[in-house]
């Protein structure tokens, strides 16, 4: 995850390289070593000092890549009044694995906070300052430990909405100070907050590690989601060519020692695990934008007016399908798995 203060003259703008915390390189050298010892260093450094240099402009415009955990309403028959209240379930739903995170960009500036889309850098949520009841960092305090809590109230709610964020590349405590200070002067005192905050925030460490003083070395050969659709390729060639599983028997019966049998189960039982993962995260993937689907029609249901609800923006992004390509992946493992299940029963029977 990646965060960073970014200030133009003009307002809002985005870069690719700027999202994504990293800028280009265009030095090359024949010496691979020093060369990605050199690059290293200057993405250090150009990481390093992107916020610090930024906050020199006139405008007053930040932005920080976070991670939305989830949404609730604060309602006394919920048991759900405080953020504490909301914490202890954020916990709960944590360990049951009912914790679905999205990633975008959560923009302060001089009227409001907002929530970016990372891929189409649409507005997907507006809370404007005076709308924001309460702010808060809750460090430490579970799996997730570094979260931003967010209360906002807009005039046609009957209740609040408790918002909370995991930011890790910028703290939650830097941005909820980035928060308040831009609420308070937005109240017309006389002394202005937000200009020392963001300086503050630009030189305070980012979390960024120090450059490596060599480059990463390759790591073996592991079981991994490209080896798994490699594999799947093969046995889906493999199932083609041959129709059936008896030239694979008289192969391993004539080849195969025991401890090769051991190998090759061992392995294979890595592969099926990894592609139950796979497959199980998928299916929650699709449960989760279900629920999100069924709450966004609910909502709209509900309202009369065609103008965006809170939290519609954010329900609508997750409440986005997986794309097609996720599918034929995951149909894929299916089969992939399937054929391990029946290969090893016909090699048992040898």
């Amino acid at each position: 995850m990646n965060g960073h203060i970014s200030s133009h003259p003009s307002g809002f703008r985005m870069n690719p390289s700027q999202m994504n915390g990293y800028g280009s390189s265009a030095t090359f050298s024949m010496d691979r070593d020093h060369s990605s010892r050199t690059s290293a260093k200057a993405l250090y450094e150009q990481r390093k000092n992107y916020a610090r240099d930024s906050v020199s402009s006139l405008s007053d415009i930040s932005q920080y890549r976070v991670e939305h955990l989830t949404t609730f309403v604060l309602d006394r028959k919920d048991a759900m009044i405080t953020v504490d209240d909301g914490i202890r379930k954020l916990k709960l739903l944590d360990a049951k694995g009912k914790v679905w995170t999205q990633d975008m960009i959560l923009q302060v500036d001089e009227k409001a906070v907002s929530l970016i889309d990372l891929e189409s850098k649409n507005e997907l949520e507006n809370f404007p300052l005076n709308t924001i009841q309460h702010c808060q960092a809750v460090m430490h305090s579970c799996s997730y430990d570094s979260i931003l809590a967010l209360v906002c109230k807009e005039p046609t709610q009957s209740k609040p909405d408790l918002h909370l964020f995991q930011c890790d590349e910028i703290k939650a405590n830097l941005i909820s100070e980035d928060i308040e200070s831009a609420i308070s002067d937005s109240k017309g005192g006389k002394q202005k907050r937000r200009l020392d905050v963001l300086r503050m925030i630009s030189k305070a460490d980012p979390g960024i590690p120090p450059p490596p003083k060599a480059p990463a070395p390759v790591p073996p050969g592991t079981v991994t989601q490209v080896d798994v659709r490699s594999r799947v390729a093969a046995w889906s060639a493999l199932a083609a060519d041959q129709g059936d599983f008896e030239k694979q028997r008289t192969y391993y019966q004539q080849e195969e020692t025991p401890e090769m049998m051991a190998a090759r189960i061992d392995r294979d039982v890595q592969i099926l695990n990894h592609i139950l993962d796979d497959i199980e995260f998928f299916i929650t993937k699709l449960q989760k934008a279900a629920e999100a689907f069924s709450e966004l029609s609910k909502r709209k249901k509900a309202k009369k007016g065609k103008k965006k609800g809170p939290g519609e923006g954010v329900l609508t992004l997750r409440a986005k399908p997986p794309p097609p390509d996720a599918f034929v992946d995951c149909f894929q493992k299916f089969k992939h798995g399937f054929n391990l299940l029946v290969s090893e029963i016909y090699l048992c029977t040898i």
